[in-house]
């Protein structure tokens, strides 16, 4: 047990230095990129000495990391590396559409021993090639892949095993799943199945609350005001833990937080979700559209605060939704509809302009050029 501890803790140790390994990286490239742009080098007067022994340095030191780290040094290799991840993850979701579909084709055909033997070492089987491909690869592709096989087969296990024994489902099947992703991604470092987790959890605690409240589980969709609190807690988790582990999942954290809450506000200001709220319905929309304006806003500003870039283009994507439902509402009806296409090519301009000038005001005073 000790042994498998120290490994583990390797492992996360492993993938923090890959991530400093990677930035490292990607500041020495641009360094390099701007020396032979010219205008940084004619700055800093350079020697032909100077500058060798900086070309010899730095490309000793990227080959270094590249051999010690396997980080990306180019922009060509960011690229590809880019491309390895959707590849990985669209072959993931393969993977497991391919499983579930042939257990669909045979199941009727199989004993129930064979079928409860299948289900039950179909995610061991996978786990046990998530863990050990995770020892062999630094880069976690295939070790992802495998993950991602490990929770479809988990929730083919629980719904099968279900259905053989007459189970009565419940909202603590969303616990479980959740629960096996989140272990998975802290243990392997993985981001996208760390969302997966998240979502699991967010709509097993709604689903609990909306059985409390005396509805059926499964209509835990029907009412998303309570996905408003679930998205802010979610959002407020990395500022309230600081994790010194896997510090990458903290942008995770957010973005999962922030369209949990953007999304439930949205349903509720205009595809007419039903509100726990008793007013009218449309006092309760008009209501959720200036309050999902007020709070985009305030992440476009959070974010450009704290830099979470992250943040800034969600809250922008959601306050131009909540902006164009609320003109929509005031102005189509009685505004032709070419004067209403031009007025939100105005104010949409008027917003570049206005961020423009915002993102100006940013500039620090000293790095202003004087004449």
């Amino acid at each position: 047990m000790a042994v498998e501890r120290q490994a583990h803790l390797d492992a996360q140790l492993a993938a923090r230095d890959r991530a400093l390994a990677q930035q490292a990286a990607d500041r020495l490239r641009m360094l390099r990129e701007e020396l032979a742009s010219g205008e940084v080098e004619s700055v800093l007067a350079l020697t032909p000495d100077q500058r060798l022994r900086f070309d010899e340095w730095s490309t000793r030191r990227l080959a270094e990391l590249a051999e010690r780290f396997d980080v990306d040094t180019t922009v060509s290799q960011k690229r590809v590396s880019w491309g390895m991840r959707i590849a990985s993850t669209l072959g993931g979701i393969a993977v497991c559409a391919a499983v579930v579909l042939f257990f669909m084709r045979y199941w009727g055909y199989l004993d129930t021993w064979l079928q409860l033997l299948i289900v039950i070492l179909t995610p061991l089987l996978s786990l046990c090639g998530a863990e050990r491909m995770a020892r062999r690869e630094r880069t976690r592709y295939f070790t992802g892949l495998l993950a991602l096989v490990t929770i479809a087969s988990f929730i083919l296990n629980l719904v099968v095993v279900g259905t053989i024994f007459n189970i009565v489902s419940t909202e603590n099947s969303m616990l479980a799943w959740g629960a096996l992703a989140l272990v998975l991604a802290y243990r392997y470092g993985l981001r996208l199945i760390l969302a997966l987790g998240l979502l699991f959890l967010i709509g097993y605690v709604a689903a609990a609350f909306t059985a409390r409240m005396g509805y059926r589980w499964l209509e835990f969709w029907d009412r998303p005001e309570q996905f408003l609190l679930l998205g802010l807690l979610v959002f407020a988790i990395p500022l309230l833990l600081k994790p010194a582990r896997q510090a990458n999942f903290a942008p995770v954290f957010r973005l999962v937080g922030a369209l949990t809450f953007f999304l439930a506000v949205l349903s509720l200001a205009d595809w007419g979700a039903p509100s726990y709220l008793n007013w009218d319905a449309r006092n309760v929309e008009r209501l959720y559209e200036f309050f999902g304006l007020i709070a985009s806003a305030g992440a476009i500003w959070l974010g450009i605060a704290r830099n979470w870039n992250g943040l800034v283009n969600t809250g922008s994507v959601f306050f131009t939704l909540f902006l164009v439902t609320r003109l929509y509402h005031w102005w189509w009806a009685w505004m032709p509809k070419y004067l209403f296409f031009a007025a939100i090519g105005a104010l949409g301009i008027g917003l570049v302009l206005v961020f423009k000038r915002l993102r100006a005001s940013m500039i620090p005073a000293n790095s202003a050029v004087t004449a």
